[in-house]
């Protein structure tokens, strides 16, 4: 493949992904396309440790889009090094638009529901897996869908996963059975996990099921999508038992390839903690130092959303807002729970209310 034809198909599969649907349709289906750059600079730290064993490559993406990692897989590894390539799209466009763009290049492409597909036999495992699942929140999922999705994990893995899980945590997990022994995954995820009550299934897994040898934290503030508001993480790990004595890299900011921090953590200690977000450790000093600026994130850590600890005294009703004399000018409409919305966009009333019950 000549680079101008590198270049054409990798500009052609940003426009069908960008285009071909609203931004609001794609979040709430969970598709923000993965740039081009950034699924090079993955591949290419991909190769890296690929080097330190190398083998034909067998090569997965279980939600294909419209086949950046594997544009960049034929960007960055030899030709001839790729002995078989399958991706998975559930969205009959993407396939579609995958199929006409690397179909003649050997990538194998299924249309359908990653999560509903059979793994295929252990002679015929994947030992390279690079994906970007959807990026679905749990309220978009159906409760029948979750129901299933909980089973599966459970039945493959003994794992338990929150309802309050998003798409990705179950592609990860359901994947497994996909991943030849020793077989190397690199996902492409939000960072949340590393740190809310959700992600106690997905750390069990990543300290326990497989050896973790990396995660990779952006800074919040170069998010990686243009159209997500979400930090990202690159989890790299091994299909196999953790060996005694390990240890996993952490790093924070710049590229994958060349982080701002890095750090090796003992596995015994984040089998321990249940806040990952803080490894590698602030380089506050180190800041101090050369006279760079300190911000509140060195210092604290930060933390969305409202948790007052008093709820029955902070939060009120309508009714109690009025026995209790409280100024208009003193009270901000707020929304309830989560799992209490049932659409994604809520319009506030002629006073400013959510219409929402509760």
């Amino acid at each position: 493949m000549t680079s101008n034809r590198r270049k054409t198909v990798a500009n052609a599969s940003k426009r069908s992904s960008t285009w071909s649907k609203t931004a609001a349709e794609r979040n709430k289906l969970g598709q923000f396309a993965t740039p081009p750059r950034l699924a090079a600079n993955i591949l290419t730290y991909v190769k890296s440790i690929w080097e330190q064993n190398p083998r034909l490559v067998r090569f997965l993406d279980p939600a294909i889009g419209t086949g950046a990692f594997y544009s960049a897989l034929q960007h960055v590894f030899l030709r001839g090094s790729v002995a078989t390539a399958a991706g998975i799209e559930l969205d009959p466009g993407f396939a579609k638009t995958a199929a006409s763009l690397w179909a003649k290049l050997g990538l194998d492409i299924t249309l359908g529901d990653f999560t509903k597909l059979d793994p295929p036999p252990v002679s015929r495992r994947f030992n390279l897996v690079v994906a970007n699942p959807p990026y679905v929140r749990h309220h978009h999922l159906e409760a029948a869908d979750k129901e299933r999705l909980r089973k599966a994990v459970l039945k493959n893995l003994g794992i338990t996963l929150s309802g309050l899980s998003g798409l990705y945590c179950y592609f990860l997990l359901l994947c497994h059975s996909w991943l030849e022994e020793n077989g190397l995954a690199v996902w492409l995820i939000p960072s949340g996990f590393m740190d809310v009550n959700y992600g106690d299934g997905i750390r069990r897994y990543l300290t326990e099921n497989v050896t973790l040898l990396h995660i990779h934290r952006f800074c919040p503030s170069d998010v990686q999508f243009s159209d997500a508001l979400v930090s990202s993480a690159v989890v790299v790990f091994r299909n196999s038992i953790p060996p005694p004595g390990h240890s996993v890299r952490f790093s924070f900011g710049g590229s994958l390839s060349q982080p701002n921090e890095d750090a090796e953590i003992p596995l015994e200690m984040l089998r321990k903690d249940r806040k990952w977000t803080k490894y590698p450790a602030s380089s506050l000093f180190a800041a101090a130092q050369a006279n760079a600026s300190v911000t509140l994130g060195d210092v604290f850590s930060i933390k969305r959303g409202l948790a007052t600890g008093a709820n029955a005294f902070f939060i009120l009703s309508d009714d109690a807002v009025r026995e209790n004399g409280v100024p208009s000018e003193c009270v901000k409409p707020i929304l309830p729970g989560p799992r209490h919305l049932t659409d994604a966009v809520i319009e506030a009333d002629r006073h400013g209310l959510p219409p929402c019950d509760p």
